[in-house]
């Protein structure tokens, strides 16, 4: 590698590169192995760069998941960067990326992509200091000019913010057809694509929620639900329980078993698999540690014992006894 083309991977990381040089990346890329290796490199420190070292609270629930962070390894030009880590948490700890090529990387990396996949639960911070835990199979999305020309994340699933103070550059996370908008508060907001309303609770601050047919400031301990379908929004009360997820609680109120079974599909990495109607209407609330597992979870919601189970490996069958 020569000094032009470590150059020319710093000008187009940190966003500086011509379209003279692009060009030049693209080309190398096509005809110079070695160059591709570094370029690959290059890309694992940027990500790692758009992902700020998740800092230790004064929690104790947060204070227990810090002392199981394991170090990342980086490349040393990602000091230009900035060091970062993402903790992922499950059943076991671990660490990862998924990458992508270097072709690919180069027309799609003016965005990054945080995920947290089913069976896990994501810790980090965003570059303006911004506290994010996202719950299982969710993912924000946020481009490179983040905290430059303004503070906008797209949202996929549940997410827990923790929103730094800046009264100069709003906080928008955009999620289905709702937005949200924030100066400085801590917010849950659930959107899975599978479920028919958009959930945005307020527990400190305030947050102006938009919707296509209309939009409203909540008040800490309300909730407001963003109906997909209609794009009304209505209020309710908050769940005190809302963000229990992120202190490793599984949490519902008044909710059916296949919407249960639907977050343990996210959190266990198991498909479901029952004939329409098995479970009739009961519904049921309540609050159980995500450390259990889903047999004993399944035998706590079959109050009555009238179903039987069978596994084989991520498939669970569920059957009337």
């Amino acid at each position: 590698m020569t000094d032009k083309h470590e150059n020319l991977l710093a000008a187009y990381f940190s966003g500086q590169a011509t379209e003279s040089e692009k060009e030049e990346i693209a080309s190398l890329l096509k005809t110079d192995k070695e160059f591709v290796g570094r370029f690959s490199e290059a890309q694992k420190a940027y990500v790692a760069a758009c992902i700020p070292a998740f800092e230790k609270t004064k929690t104790e629930d947060y204070g227990r998941l810090e002392a199981k962070l394991q170090p990342r390894r980086s490349f040393n030009w990602a000091l230009a960067f900035g060091l970062a880590a993402v903790v992922f948490l499950g059943a076991a700890l671990f660490t990862g990326y998924k990458y992508l090529d270097a072709e690919r990387f180069l027309s799609q990396s003016e965005t990054t992509t945080i995920s947290s996949t089913r069976g896990t639960v994501t810790q980090t911070q965003l570059p303006d200091g911004t506290r994010v835990c996202l719950n299982a199979g969710s993912s924000i999305t946020f481009d490179r000019s983040f905290g430059r020309k303004g503070r906008n994340v797209t949202l996929d699933g549940e997410g827990y913010f923790e929103v730094a103070s800046d009264k100069a550059r709003l906080f928008k996370v955009r999620t289905g057809n709702a937005c949200v908008t924030v100066k400085g508060t801590v917010f849950n907001v659930r959107s899975y694509a599978d479920e028919p309303e958009i959930a945005v609770s307020l527990l400190e601050g305030s947050v102006l929620l938009s919707a296509p047919e209309g939009e409203t400031t909540l008040k800490p301990g309300t909730c407001g639900i963003v109906s997909r379908e209609e794009g009304n929004i209505r209020l309710e009360k908050a769940s005190q329980s809302v963000a229990s997820w992120t202190k490793g609680r599984i949490h519902f109120t008044d909710r059916t078993i296949p919407e249960i079974l639907a977050d343990l599909h996210r959190t266990y990495c198991v498909d479901f698999v029952y004939e329409d109607g098995l479970f009739g209407d009961e519904r049921f609330s309540g609050s159980i540690s995500s450390n259990l597992s889903i047999d004993e979870i399944l035998s706590y919601l079959d109050v009555d014992h009238k179903f039987r189970w069978t596994r084989e490996e991520d498939k669970i069958e569920i059957h009337k006894k």
